[in-house]
């Protein structure tokens, strides 16, 4: 255990620190973006159905557009996506309030647009750390990445709170929000800026662009991560928590507002303990730099699924923050080391298609599994919901955690497994 090693990774590696303040610049931008999004929604029309059906226009470029992402990664120098991922989202993000003020459907086409190029983003990211970090820093550069978004969260959010809030108030609603998308606009455009000195290995790639060759790479692509039993399992696990996080997320809302103390406060605080959980998992894993990797994502789900399983036993407000506390922290416990597990054994030529899939995958199960969960608490109650994710969490992280593939993650310096890069 090292905790000076996150530090050292950050100040000696001159690459992964633009990768890395490039990911914190853009979300702090893209939480400005959120923020000044919520205001604008509500000022326009002041209904939840408007903002649904944003939050779907949203979501809908990794649906049908992910496993395509994936092959453009895994074709085009990854530095020249990310930066182009940054500057596609700025024109579209200023427009955002002067369109919507005109026709209410520009929004969402104006957020289709802007996620569409966001999701060329992070599978570029990923698949890029491996070639500008050693293996045995992998985890290290992994957990600050993951630390950048939270940091992202905690910071962020109440960053853009008083951002927007006070350029509204300074310039009045309709100005003040063209300002505060502005803001958001520019955090891209220093991302962009961040990344442009970043040189990266050249990609090894055929000169053929055909359609017949992208469904053939994208096939690929798909072949490997069924076939791959490292890869392959350790999806399912993060989908087991994907599925919890998704059915958790309505089931917080009714917890919340079931309580005596009012509904709001109690919602924030309780998303402000996944917040620092989320922080403490990300410090924790970089200062553990363990080359047990199965171990940690198993432990983490553990840690998630206890976390759940205590919010059903309804306890007082102050334990049930520290119980999402440790639903953040096991969450980052097992994302951060599953991360490094599919960078170890996937070739580089691939890795942009298999965290592309792989994303496409956990955000479907995310989303249907936000209705599944509403509806479970609606039926038991979010108590006896929680008690029932949580538990079934546990439960089927146990059982895969007994599958050979499962095992052999906890030896891949054993097997000869090196990240390509």
């Amino acid at each position: 255990m090292e905790w000076r090693e996150p530090l050292r990774l950050l100040v000696g590696n001159r690459r992964f620190a633009a990768l890395w303040g490039s990911d914190l610049v853009a979300t702090m931008g893209d939480r400005v973006h959120r923020v000044a999004l919520a205001a604008l929604v509500y000022e326009l029309t002041g209904s939840m159905t408007v903002a649904g059906l944003a939050f779907l226009a949203s979501g809908l470029p990794d649906l049908l557009l992910g496993p395509l992402a994936g092959v453009v990664v895994d074709r085009v120098d990854r530095r020249r996506v990310m930066i182009a991922s940054d500057l596609a989202r700025v024109l579209p993000v200023v427009l955002l309030p002067i369109a919507a003020e005109y026709w209410i459907g520009s929004l969402y086409l104006l957020l289709f647009m802007i996620n569409a190029a966001s999701i060329l983003h992070r599978p570029a990211k990923m698949a890029s750390i491996p070639a500008v970090v050693p293996p045995s820093q992998l985890t290290t550069a992994n957990s600050l990445s993951s630390l950048a978004e939270s940091l992202g969260d905690i910071g962020g959010y109440p960053l853009a709170g008083l951002v927007v809030g006070g350029l509204v108030s300074v310039m009045g609603n309709r100005h003040g929000l063209e300002a505060a998308f502005a803001v958001a606009a520019l955090g891209y455009v220093v991302s962009a800026l961040i990344l442009w000195p970043l040189r990266l290995p050249p990609l090894v790639v055929g000169s053929d662009r055909s359609v017949r060759v992208v469904w053939r790479e994208l096939v690929g692509g798909v072949r490997f991560l069924v076939d791959q039993p490292l890869v392959r399992t350790n999806t399912l696990l993060v989908a087991l928590g994907a599925i919890a996080i998704g059915m958790a997320m309505p089931l917080l809302v009714g917890y919340a507002y079931a309580r005596p103390e009012r509904g709001e406060v109690t919602y924030s605080l309780l998303n402000f303990g996944i917040g620092v959980g989320s922080v403490a998992g990300a410090l924790l894993v970089g200062t553990l730099n363990t080359r047990r990797l199965a171990t940690l994502v198993v432990l983490g789900l553990v840690v998630m699924g206890t976390g759940l399983t205590g919010l059903g036993l309804e306890p007082p407000l102050w334990v049930g923050v520290m119980l999402t506390g440790l639903t953040g922290l096991g969450n980052l416990l097992f994302l951060v080391p599953s991360v490094t597990i599919v960078q170890r054994v996937t070739p580089a030529n691939l890795m942009g298609r298999v965290f592309a899939l792989r994303s496409t995958i956990l955000f479907t199960a995310l989303i249907a599994a936000n209705g599944l969960g509403g509806w479970l608490g609606d039926d038991l109650g979010a108590g006896r919901a929680f008690l029932v994710v949580g538990s079934g969490l546990i439960i089927m992280t146990v059982a895969l955690s007994l599958l050979p593939a499962t095992r052999q993650a906890d030896r891949l310096d054993d097997l000869m497994l090196e990240p390509s890069g």
